[in-house]
């Protein structure tokens, strides 16, 4: 047994250091605007739940595949298996789906990417091209990068969505095309629209296509929603989308970095390697350890909160961002909010309210210097009435 017990608390100066710092993190709790966590996770129970069942001082590493049989170390790849499954199903992949919790959104993309590059070079000896909307998250243009992949930067239109006309452009008809689709672009919160992509494919004809959806924040709640237009956008069988990824830190709500990546069944089979004897078979995932607390966790948020948990939230955060936007205007500042969008992006807030909210801010050419709020579940309107209270007072 180990000598030393971690159950011993830090000497006095450190264990100060970090009550100060406890102290400081919770006392701007509520004040990250500019950026997609929810900050009233709720996971207190899950966590002494953790420590009364000792899981707190084991190791919890899950490995490859989750669907994968006979494994012997300690795992969590039941409740891993569950999990996606339960937004598989909301996904419309109808049972044809392979998945696995993810290190966090740009991992989910890195999956979406390799996965597509992998299934397309697999079916056709010419190289592809990776389209990606300007505005769509920069993990996007990086990982094309780190994949060697030819990247076209697809331009964007005032309100953030991949601009048709430029995909049509830039779409070359003789090799295969990797298209990157954003749910929700970075700073607009704009939905790029897949049936627009899908007229041009299918008019300009490339040899294969496989499409990649980025939904980190949107693939938390649109799915979620009463509106069938909305829920239609992440439905594979409607759209024909291949992968998808989302982020479990966004509208999930877990406290730290997790995604969930989920592609169809057809696709893994071009990425199963040759099998590594001492992990018992082949392993498909690029990072072969992944937390097996993640797996809980989410399990944990989801039998807890359940879809219908999950669709009341939806509702209240996009109500929440309404009601911003209505009074940012009101107030005399120009505000703008895409369709579905829980994001709220308004002109140049002042220098103190952006440090004050943590806010994020760019320059765009199209509506000149722009903050934005990103509207999550703990937003209250006394929230956003002092918000816009603090702009006003400059």
């Amino acid at each position: 047994m180990k000598k030393q017990n971690m159950a011993n608390l830090p000497d006095p100066e450190s264990m100060a250091k970090l009550n100060a710092a406890a102290r400081e993190l919770t006392a701007r709790q509520f004040m990250q605007f500019g950026y997609p966590f929810d900050q009233d996770t709720g996971l207190d129970a899950y966590y002494r739940w953790l420590a009364d069942t000792r899981l707190a001082d084991i190791t919890l590493i899950n490995v490859g595949s989750p669907y994968k049989k006979n494994w012997d170390m300690l795992n969590t790849d039941e409740f891993e298996r569950d999990s996606i499954d339960f937004f598989a199903s909301h996904f419309g992949f109808e049972n044809d789906h392979w998945g696995v919790i993810s290190n966090g959104g740009t991992d989910g993309n890195m999956h979406g990417l390799y996965f597509g590059r992998r299934w397309l070079s697999a079916n056709s000896p010419i190289p592809p091209i990776l389209y990606v909307s300007d505005e769509a998250h920069y993990s996007v243009k990086k990982l094309g990068d780190v994949l060697n992949i030819e990247t076209r930067a697809i331009s964007a239109l005032p309100m953030g969505q991949m601009d048709p006309d430029d995909f049509r452009r830039k779409l070359d008809p003789s090799r295969p095309a990797l298209v990157a689709i954003a749910i929700g672009g970075t700073f607009k919160g704009a939905i790029d629209d897949q049936v627009s992509i899908s007229e041009i494919l299918s008019d300009l004809k490339p040899p294969l296509v496989y499409r990649h959806l980025d939904a980190a924040l949107f693939g938390g709640y649109l799915p979620f929603l009463d509106d069938q237009k909305a829920k239609s956008i992440l439905n594979a069988k409607e759209m024909g989308f291949d992968s998808v990824a989302i982020s479990g830190h966004k509208f999930i709500s877990l406290n730290e970095p997790a995604g969930i990546f989920i592609c169809k069944s057809k696709i893994l089979k071009a990425v199963e390697s040759s099998p590594v004897p001492y992990l018992n078979g082949v392993i498909p995932t690029i990072s072969c350890s992944r937390s097996g607390f993640d797996a809980l966790k989410l399990y944990w948020r989801i039998k807890s909160i359940g879809a219908e948990g999950i669709r009341e939230e939806a509702r209240h955060a996009l109500a929440m961002a309404d009601l911003l936007k209505e009074k940012l205007l009101q107030a005399g500042v120009k505000a703008w909010k895409n369709p579905y969008s829980n994001t709220v992006f308004f002109s140049r807030a002042p220098e103190r309210v952006i440090h004050k909210y943590a806010l994020a801010c760019n320059d765009d050419p199209n509506f000149g210097p722009l903050s934005h709020v990103v509207v999550m579940q703990y937003f209250t309107p006394d929230i956003i009435e002092s918000f816009v209270g603090d702009i006003l007072a400059g």
